[in-house]
């Protein structure tokens, strides 16, 4: 079987729905090769991950999934590769962890303002693990009979990326995350820009990843579950033009692991492979000297 690559998946750490060992069981069967556990804005999982990684003889980078703010829209910028022990990118993680939960809080009074009966105590009962984020909010209005399916909660009329309940997240620049990553040793990479939302633009243009080309950015996630073909295609070669590197996503939360419907070329798999052999050789070549 062909060889993949899955750069960008998540577990009950941050809003998964299965444990570290149990997706990364689940990658493994499906015959990746290079992995990295990316949860939001968290490394907690990571230490377990690469245990867990070994027993299964897959490749993992460390990885992390970090919440921005760009020009009024969410933009998600994925760290590999970093020191998982720094101390001050540990710190900035917590911190960032944190504000996630006070994010839910005002989004749960905004919807009490709106006449939905649900609590905190109600979000933080739908989550297996430490996280809380917006699915969580999801899943307690379908619990509480507001909405049928999860995706029902997702729109403009609740808690969407414009919707009347939606709180976005603190004023962290991508500028910054690039920067927290690169402080811990690790390579950034702009997440899903496809299915970025603005009250301007939908998706991000070649002017938005030549502005964060200059703040330091190493990579664009061209090929992600939810990227069209043409969308995919666009990004890649705008990566080409630009000198960077080119990155595979599931983004898998739960459900279908949507790794085997990503139409990657194999260069693209193969240059990943390549690319981390090089860069994981010249620091173990470092830390001998």
């Amino acid at each position: 079987m062909l060889k993949k690559v899955d750069l960008h998946f998540h577990s009950n750490h941050s809003d998964g729905s299965l444990s570290v060992p149990e997706v990364l069981e689940l990658v493994a069967r499906s015959n990746v090769e290079l992995a990295a556990l990316t949860d939001h804005d968290t490394i907690k999982g990571v230490p377990e991950a690469f245990e867990v990684a070994k027993k299964l003889g897959l490749s993992l980078l460390s990885g992390v999934e970090i919440s921005t703010m760009y020009e009024d829209g969410e933009v998600h910028i994925l760290g590999y590769d970093f020191d998982v022990d720094d101390e001050e990118f540990n710190t900035f993680l917590n911190k960032r962890f944190e504000s996630r939960a006070n994010k839910v809080v005002k989004i749960v009074s905004k919807l009490n303002a709106m006449g939905y009966d649900i609590t905190f105590d109600d979000v933080l009962s739908q989550s297996p693990g430490p996280f809380v984020g917006r699915v969580n909010v999801a899943k307690t209005l379908m619990e509480k009979g507001y909405i049928k399916h999860v995706k029902d909660a997702f729109t403009d009329k609740l808690i969407g990326d414009k919707g009347a309940a939606y709180v976005a997240p603190d004023g962290l620049s991508p500028k910054e995350a690039i920067e927290k990553i690169h402080n811990a040793g690790g390579i950034a990479v702009v997440a899903h820009p496809g299915l970025y939302r603005s009250p301007h633009k939908y998706g991000l243009k070649e002017e938005d990843i030549l502005r964060m080309v200059e703040w330091g950015l190493d990579g664009v996630e061209a090929y992600h579950s939810k990227h069209t073909y043409s969308i995919s295609k666009y990004y890649h070669k705008l990566a080409m033009i630009h000198g960077l590197l080119v990155t595979v996503g599931s983004d898998y939360h739960y459900g279908i692991y949507p790794i085997e419907f990503i139409n990657v070329p194999r260069e693209v798999v193969f240059e990943l492979m390549k690319f981390f052999e090089r860069r994981q050789g010249l620091q173990v070549s470092k830390k001998s000297r």
